[in-house]
C-alpha cells in the first residue's frame, strides 16, 4: 500500500554535497581502514591472499569504503571475481557502482550483460538505504544551505536613503562620502541625525535571524545524525554538556552502534561457503583500533604475564617491537613491595580502587556557597568532600564516613584542571573538617596558567571540585543507613580538581572496577624454568620415513587429484526463492523510468483509450496495464501488520518436562530431624548365645548383645543465577524471577536423584547379584528367577525396591519365550514370568516392582549396575528448597548491587544406609 506523500530518492551526489552526510559518511566508511584477517577452525589467522589485495589495481581502503557506502546509501553492494585460485576460490575482485547492476527474472545484469551467479559478491545491509530513508532530510539540507549561500552571496541592504522631495540630485562622489559618514557616526554614537535632504528607509524583508536559519540547519543536522545512527556531536553538533569522554570508549560506542551493522554485512557475506572454504570466517581485526594508551596496555601485558597466559616474545610481537638479539633478555621488574612511600597513607597498600586517573569522585550536588575564590590572595576554598552525600559512580553508590581522608602531606595534594595531571594549577595549604564535610583551602601557582584559573573560577566557569582518592575493598563496607550503598571508611586523598561540568566518565569507571582486586601475587625470587629446545623435525642424522618411488607417485596424484570436499558453493546473489510468477510486462531503470521492451506502457494506455477499454479488461492491452496497477498497489497482510499485532499468551507458557525420580521415591524418609545439624540413631550389632537348650538343674551361660549408632551429616545443595537490573524490574509476563526459580527446582530434584544414584554406587553390598554377560530372553529370565528365590533363604528383608539402568531395562522389555511370546507382557499375559505396565513404564519380575533410572550410568558394552533393596534399610532426607534473593554480581564475579540481582536456591541433604544386608547390586554386563 502506498501513500500519495512518498519521497523519491535522492541522488548520491546531491546527498554528498551536505556536509553532515558528507561527515558521517566519512565516520562510517572509516571502518575502512581496518584491516581483514580470516581465522580457521582453531581460531588462529590463516592468512588469505584474497583479503590481502581484493582488487589488484586499488589499494583495500577504497574498495572497503566504496562498499560501506553503497551499503550506506543504497542497501546494497556488489563486487565481481575477476580472478579464480587454484582452488577455485577468489582470488581478486573489483567493486561494481550499483547504478550499473540489475536484476532481471532472476539474473544479474552487469551493464546491460548477463553475469554468472558464481562470479559476484552481493552484499546487503540490515539498515534502510539513506539515499530513500532520509531522502526528505537531505532535500531539506540542500534547500537551507542554497538559502544561506544566498544570503552570503547577495547581503540585502539593512536600510538606505533616497533624495527627499524637492531636494537637488547629487552625484556619485557626494553620495559615498555621506555613506562614510554616516557609518563613522553610528560607531561613535547611537542616535542619528538625518539632513533635510535625505529621506532615511529601513528594510522590512526578514533577516535570517528571522528565518530561522540556523536552527533550521540544526534541525536538520540532528535528524541527517539520527538517519546515520551517530552522535550528533560528531557532525559538529553540540547536543550535551559532555566535557570529557574516553577515546577508546568513543570508539567503542561507535562500533557497536553505527558501524557494527555494515561490518557484519560485509564480515558474514565473506565467510560463506563461495568466498571462504568451511570452518573458515572472516572479520575485522579491531586491535590497532581499540587499542588502549600504553599504560592500559602495560598493566594489561603486566597482568597477562603474571598469570603465565602471556611471554615478553608475544608482548614485543603485539607492540609490533622487533625480537630481542639472541641471548639478550628483558631487564626484570622491579617488586613493587620494595618502593619506599609515606608510612601515613600506606603507599605499599594494593589499591582496590582509584578514582582519581582521569575523572575522580564528585559530588554534584555540593551546594555553591561553599565555593569561594579570593584573587588577591590567588586562594580557592571550597567542600571537596561532603559527610552524608552519596555519589553514584558506574552504577555503584559511595558515602564517605567522617574522617575518612588520610594524606601524608598536605603539600603535596595538588590542585588539578580536570583530574589532568599535566595540569597542575596549585596545591593544598589549609585542611579543615567541618560537620558538612571536608573542606581544603588552595594556593594557585604564579603564572599565566594560574591567572587564567583564577578567572574562570571568579566568573563562576570553574566552579566544582572533583576529589581524586584511592582505596581498598578492605577499607569499605556496606552503608548501614543506605540501603545499596557502600561506606568509605578509609581513603588516601591524591589531588583536587577545578571542573566545570560535575559529573562522572562512566567508561573510565568501568575500565578502572574492572581491575579491582584482580592478578595474583608474584613470587618473592620469580624465576624462569630453562627449557630444552625442541628438535627440528628431519634434523640431519635423524631415521626418517622411507618412500619407494611406487609411494611418491601415489602422493605426488593423490596432491594433484582436486578434491571433492571444499567444492565452492555458488550463492543465489538474486535471492529469489524458488516460486514460478508471470513475468512483469514492462520493464523500469533504477530511477523508476520505462525502459523500451516488447511492451510499451504509454502504448497500451494509448490502445485503451482507442478500445474503450476504461476497466482494462477487454484487450490485451488493458489487461497488461491493469495487471501492473494492481500488483503495484494491491494492499496484503503484509501492509497493514501493525493493525493485526500478535498478542502475547503467558499461559500458554512451555515448560522443560520433569524427570521421573524413582530413586528419591524409594528413599525419600522427609526433612532432616535435626535441621542442618548432625544426628544420630542407634542400630544392632550384633548378638550370641542368648537363648540354647536347657539342662535341668545347670544355670544357662550369659548370652552377648552389642548395638552401635550411625552418625549422619547433612550437605547442601545449591545454584545461583545473576540478572540485570533492567530485567528484574521489567519482570515479565510470565515473570522471569519466577521462571528461572521453576528451573533452580526442577535441577534441585534432579539433584537428589543424581544424589541416591551416586550413593547407591558407594554401598558394597553384602552379595551381588551378577546376572552375567549379556543375557537375554529365557536365559535372562532364568538367571532373575534363581536370584530372587536365594533372597527367600536369608533374613526377613523386603527386596522391594528395585531401580534398573537402561540396559538390562530393555532386555527384560525385550525377553521371549520360545514360541517368541513376551515373557514379561502388558496385555493378556499368559504362562508368563511376570508383567508390564502400560507404555512399559514398570516391570513385574516375578512380584519385584522393577523401575526405570535416568540416573544410572547405562555404557554400552560394560557392566553396569541396578540395585534391589528393601526400603527400610536405605535413607535420604532433603530440606525444601529455600529461595534467596540478594544484590548481585556481573560477569566477572564483582559485587554489582546496583546493576545486577541474584536470584539463588538452597537445601540441604543427607543419605544413610542402616542395614547392608538390605541391598543388593544387580550386575548386568551388556557386552555383545
Amino acid at each position: 500500500m502506498h501513500s500519495a506523500g512518498s519521497v523519491t530518492r535522492v541522488s548520491r551526489d546531491e546527498a554528498l554535497s551536505v556536509p553532515a552526510v558528507q561527515r558521517g559518511r566519512n565516520l562510517i566508511c572509516s571502518i575502512s581502514t581496518l584491516p581483514l584477517v580470516q581465522y580457521g577452525p582453531d581460531r588462529q589467522v590463516v592468512r588469505n591472499p584474497f583479503l590481502e589485495q581484493i582488487d589488484p589495481d586499488v589499494a583495500n581502503v577504497w574498495t572497503l569504503a566504496m562498499t560501506v557506502e553503497d551499503l550506506l546509501f543504497e542497501q546494497i553492494a556488489w563486487w565481481k571475481i575477476t580472478e579464480f585460485a587454484a582452488d577455485n576460490y577468489p582470488m581478486h575482485a573489483r567493486r561494481l557502482d550499483p547504478a550499473k547492476v540489475t536484476v532481471v527474472d532472476g539474473k544479474v545484469y552487469v551493464e546491460g550483460t548477463e553475469t554468472p551467479a558464481r562470479e559476484l559478491i552481493r552484499f546487503d545491509s540490515p539498515n534502510p538505504a539513506l539515499l530513500k530513508a532520509a531522502a526528505r532530510a537531505i532535500r531539506r539540507a540542500v534547500l537551507l544551505d542554497a538559502a544561506a549561500a544566498m544570503y552570503a552571496d547577495e547581503p540585502r541592504p539593512l536600510d538606505y536613503f533616497t533624495p527627499a522631495e524637492g531636494a537637488d540630485p547629487v552625484d556619485d562622489d557626494d553620495i559615498k562620502d555621506v555613506l562614510n559618514k554616516w557609518r563613522k557616526a553610528r560607531k561613535e554614537r547611537g542616535t542619528a541625525y538625518v539632513p533635510a535632504a535625505l529621506k532615511y528607509n529601513e528594510v522590512d524583508q526578514p533577516t535570517p535571524a528571522d528565518l530561522q536559519l540556523v536552527e533550521l540547519q540544526k534541525r536538520v543536522t540532528l535528524d541527517l545524525a539520527n538517519a546515520l545512527g551517530l552522535d550528533p556531536e560528531d557532525l559538529g553538533l553540540s547536543t550535551t554538556s559532555r566535557t570529557y569522554q574516553n577515546a577508546t570508549d568513543r570508539r567503542q560506542d561507535r562500533i557497536n552502534e553505527t558501524s557494527s551493522p555494515y561490518m557484519k554485512a560485509i564480515t558474514d557475506r565473506l565467510s560463506m561457503g563461495d568466498v571462504t572454504k568451511r570452518g573458515y570466517r572472516v572479520a575485522f581485526d579491531l586491535d590497532d583500533y581499540m587499542r588502549a594508551d600504553p599504560i592500559t596496555r602495560v598493566q594489561y601485558y603486566e597482568a597477562m604475564k603474571r598469570m603465565g597466559a602471556i611471554t615478553t616474545e608475544e608482548i614485543r610481537a603485539e607492540e609490533n617491537m622487533p625480537d630481542l638479539p639472541a641471548g639478550a633478555s628483558p631487564a626484570p621488574t622491579p617488586d613493587p613491595t620494595e618502593e619506599a612511600a609515606p608510612a601515613a597513607v600506606g603507599a605499599t597498600r594494593d589499591i582496590g580502587l582509584n578514582l582519581s586517573a582521569d575523572a575522580g569522585m564528585v559530588f554534584a550536588d555540593v551546594p555553591a556557597a561553599t565555593f569561594s575564590v579570593d584573587e588577591e590572595s590567588r586562594t580557592i576554598t571550597g567542600l571537596v568532600l561532603p559527610y552524608g552525600r552519596v555519589a553514584v559512580r558506574n552504577g555503584r553508590r559511595w558515602r564517605f564516613d567522617k574522617g575518612s581522608l588520610q594524606f601524608a602531606d598536605l603539600g603535596r595534594v595538588k590542585l588539578l584542571r580536570d583530574h589532568d595531571r599535566s595540569q597542575a594549577v596549585g596545591r593544598a595549604v589549609e585542611f579543615t573538617e567541618t560537620p558538612q564535610g571536608v573542606v581544603i583551602k588552595f594556593k594557585v601557582a604564579r603564572g599565566p596558567e594560574g591567572d587564567r584559573v583564577l578567572e574562570l573560577a571568579a566568573d563562576g566557569v570553574l566552579d566544582g571540585l572533583s576529589v581524586g582518592v584511592e582505596f581498598m575493598a578492605t577499607d569499605t563496607t556496606p552503608d548501614p543507613e543506605n540501603r545499596g550503598v557502600t561506606l568509605v571508611r578509609r581513603a588516601d586523598l591524591r589531588e583536587v580538581s577545578l571542573t566545570a561540568m560535575p559529573a562522572f566518565d562512566d567508561s573510565r569507571v568501568t575500565s578502572v572496577a574492572a581491575s579491582r582486586d584482580e592478578g595474583e601475587a608474584m613470587p618473592d625470587n620469580p624465576t624462569t624454568e630453562p627449557q630444552a629446545p625442541t628438535a627440528p623435525a628431519g634434523a640431519p642424522g635423524e631415521a626418517g620415513a622411507t618412500f619407494s618411488m611406487d609411494d611418491l607417485a601415489a602422493a605426488v596424484a593423490k596432491a594433484l587429484k582436486p578434491t571433492q570436499t571444499d567444492d565452492r558453493p555458488v550463492v543465489n546473489p538474486t535471492r529469489l526463492t524458488a516460486s514460478v510468477s508471470e513475468p512483469v510486462p514492462y520493464r523500469f531503470d533504477r530511477g523508476g523510468n520505462f525502459l523500451p521492451t516488447e511492451h510499451v506502457f504509454s502504448a497500451d494506455l494509448h490502445s485503451m483509450a482507442l478500445a474503450n477499454d476504461q476497466y482494462g479488461d477487454r484487450t490485451d492491452a488493458g489487461k497488461r496495464v491493469m495487471g501492473l496497477l494492481q500488483e503495484a498497489f494491491a494492499t496484503t497482510t503484509a501492509n497493514v501488520g501493525d493493525l493485526n499485532p500478535t498478542i502475547q499468551r503467558p499461559d500458554m507458557y512451555v515448560d522443560q518436562r520433569d524427570y521421573r525420580t524413582p530413586l528419591w521415591d524409594f528413599v525419600n524418609k522427609g526433612a532432616p530431624p535435626n535441621g542442618v545439624q548432625p544426628f544420630r540413631f542407634p542400630k544392632f550389632a550384633s548378638a550370641a548365645n542368648l537363648v540354647d537348650d536347657h539342662e535341668e538343674g545347670v544355670e544357662p551361660d550369659a548370652g552377648t548383645f552389642t548395638s552401635t549408632g550411625q552418625t549422619v551429616t547433612p550437605t547442601a545443595l545449591s545454584g545461583k543465577a545473576s540478572l540485570t537490573r533492567e530485567v528484574w524490574d521489567m519482570g515479565g509476563n510470565p515473570a522471569v524471577s519466577t521462571l528461572i526459580f521453576n528451573q533452580m527446582r526442577r535441577g534441585y530434584r534432579e539433584g537428589l536423584e543424581q544424589a541416591v544414584a551416586t550413593f547407591l554406587n558407594t554401598l558394597t553390598a553384602a552379595d551381588d547379584i551378577n546376572l552375567g554377560v549379556a543375557p537375554t530372553d529365557l536365559a535372562l529370565a532364568e538367571a532373575w528367577d534363581a536370584a530372587l528365590a536365594d533372597l527367600q533363604f536369608i533374613r526377613g528383608y523386603d527386596f522391594s525396591a528395585f531401580a534398573i539402568e537402561k540396559a538390562l531395562y530393555k532386555a527384560f522389555v525385550s525377553a521371549r519365550d520360545g514360541n517368541d511370546r513376551p515373557l514379561y507382557a502388558i496385555i493378556a499375559p499368559q504362562n508368563a514370568n511376570g508383567t508390564a505396565a502400560s507404555r512399559f513404564r514398570t516391570l513385574d519380575l516375578g512380584g519385584v516392582t522393577g523401575v526405570p533410572s535416568w540416573a544410572l550410568a547405562s555404557t554400552a558394552g560394560a557392566a553396569n549396575n541396578s540395585w534391589l533393596f528393601d526400603p527400610s534399610t536405605v535413607h535420604g532426607w532433603a530440606t525444601a528448597p529455600q529461595r534467596l534473593e540478594f544484590p548481585g554480581t556481573d560477569a566477572s564475579g564483582e559485587y554489582a548491587p546496583v546493576a545486577m540481582v541474584d536470584i539463588a536456591i538452597w537445601g540441604y541433604k543427607a543419605f544413610a544406609n542402616s542395614d547392608l544386608g538390605g541391598v543388593r547390586q544387580v550386575i548386568y554386563d551388556n557386552a555383545a
